[in-house]
């Protein structure tokens, strides 16, 4: 059974994304598990994409402190 979002890391999902995938390049996967498989793989897209637009935002933030608190220190 698939982690719950807070409890699982960016890398555990990317790792099951992987598995995800290679499993749906099998040709004998019965289509039902195939479509299961995908629905899964378009949550944890979803769910990787969230985290890491986060991270993004909270580097960014801290960049712009650091250049406004260096543009304050005396040269």
């Amino acid at each position: 059974m698939a982690e719950p979002e807070a409890e699982r890391s960016v890398e555990a999902a990317l790792e099951r994304l992987e598995a995800i995938a290679d499993t749906l390049e099998d040709p004998q996967l019965d289509l039902d598990e195939a479509v299961t498989l995908y629905e899964e793989g378009l949550r944890l897209y979803a769910e990787c994409t969230k985290r890491l637009d986060a991270a993004d935002q909270r580097i960014t933030k801290l960049a712009d402190a650091l250049a406004q608190q260096s543009k304050r220190l005396p040269s």
